[in-house]
């Protein structure tokens, strides 16, 4: 029968238990620095919500307009004319940044989602094709971090 990984000698066992400790120490220190927490420990949820607001910055004509993004769908033309349909739902799956334009809970915090939003923002332009006419989008966010009266952030992804 093959011998465990874990069943280590006595002398190795109090090495792999510091080596052990100290990895996990570094993970709790590191999440306090983390917008998101992770492997941190938040005893009470949030009571934050949020609600975003889609806008495109948009070139037409040689002027540069903010055009609202309406359920996260919308239509344009790349260099060579050709129409395309862009869905912020096709690119961004969680279930919080995909509801636009109503209150939701921000789930692990105010500053955790915003964090997330801003990273969604980026990674969709990213992938907008060369030549579309979509400069940059922005995110209107209006913010109730428990039961506060609302705040409003504003997050803009520029293309590369």
């Amino acid at each position: 029968m093959p011998r465990s990984l874990l069943n280590l000698s006595p002398r190795l066992r109090a090495p792999f238990f510091c080596a052990y400790l100290l990895v996990q120490l570094g993970l709790l220190l590191r999440a306090q620095r983390t917008p998101d927490l992770v492997f941190g420990f938040q005893m009470f949820n949030a009571s934050s919500q949020l609600k975003i607001s889609l806008f495109r910055k948009v070139r037409r004509h040689g002027r540069v307009r903010v055009v609202p993004v309406r359920d996260g769908v919308w239509e344009s033309k790349d260099r060579a004319g050709t129409r395309h349909t862009y869905r912020w739902q096709d690119r961004v799956r969680d279930g919080h940044l995909n509801n636009l334009e109503q209150f939701v809970h921000a789930s692990y915090g105010l500053d955790a989602q915003l964090y997330r939003l801003e990273f969604a923002l980026r990674d969709f332009v990213r992938q907008l094709p060369e030549g579309e006419e979509t400069e940059a989008l922005i995110a209107e966010v209006d913010t109730r971090k428990n039961g506060r009266e609302t705040a409003h952030v504003r997050l803009q992804a520029d293309r590369p």
